[in-house]
């Protein structure tokens, strides 16, 4: 299955790898169990909230609310 997401320009948005699936999958529940999904912009041939969720984040009109704090959970390598 190919999404056509870049997870490079995702990279830039949150810069968290760990953080991205579960934006994403946050995100795709929003869509899943409101109306939110017919006034997203995002539209994919199947349908798929998680494709959408990430090409969101990827054209950055999803944002990580609260950086500060991910950025409290990055450890120091020595």
């Amino acid at each position: 299955m190919k999404t056509n997401v870049n997870y490079d320009k995702i990279m830039k948005e949150v810069n968290f790898k760990y953080a991205v699936p579960i934006i994403a999958a946050k995100r795709a529940e929003i869509l899943k169990d409101s109306e939110e999904m017919q006034n997203s912009t995002i539209k994919t041939q199947d349908g798929n909230y998680v494709t959408i969720a990430l090409r969101e984040i990827e054209l950055g009109i999803i944002k990580v609310k609260d950086i500060d704090k991910l950025n409290s959970l990055r450890t120091e390598m020595k």
